[in-house]
């Protein structure tokens, strides 16, 4: 199955035979230190340019999901606040949004929907947002409904997250 960025066609994150082989960045990839150091300086899908943002309430999971996504070679920034997330979004540029859905401030479909509707120098509607939650796949259409590129329950994420950062990043 293919998409097209802006299209209806999602993906779902129960079909791990499509995401098999997409795993970290080769290390021919890397960027230099003095580019980690600043930020990220381009919006790029391209793979020596990767930025995640990773936006969840609590800051053990933020801190856990950071670590798996930056082991696999990514540049990464996380938020325990949407909104501040939303602010991030209009400053820097990301390639993937790994977002929770359960957060108190605002959910994460709200955040979706807020991310879709930011008014910037650059449509924010292009990138790449994976919902996350611990709350079951009885969401997962949902959030593929509101938006969602992809879908990945917390207890799966060391396994599949980046995966499925990898495959969106080399559609």
């Amino acid at each position: 199955m293919s998409q097209v960025r802006g299209s209806n066609k999602r993906f779902l994150s129960d079909t791990p035979e499509e995401l098999k082989g997409w795993g970290g960045r080769s290390s021919g990839d890397d960027c230099s230190d003095e580019e980690a150091d600043c930020g990220f300086p381009l919006r790029s899908i391209n793979p020596g340019h990767n930025s995640v943002l990773v936006v969840d309430d609590d800051p053990d999971q933020a801190k856990m999901l950071e670590n798996i996504i930056r082991k696999a070679g990514y540049h990464v920034m996380s938020s325990t606040s949407p909104a501040e997330a939303l602010g991030m979004v209009a400053e820097k540029q990301f390639s993937v949004i790994v977002s929770d859905y359960k957060m108190p401030e605002m959910n994460g479909f709200e955040f979706l929907q807020a991310l879709r509707g930011l008014d910037a120098n650059w449509s924010t509607a292009d990138i790449p947002v994976i919902m996350l939650t611990a709350c079951g796949d009885d969401l997962e259409f949902a959030a593929l409904e509101r938006g969602a590129d992809m879908f990945c329950e917390k207890y799966r994420a060391d396994s599949l997250l980046v995966k499925q950062i990898r495959f969106l990043l080399e559609m």
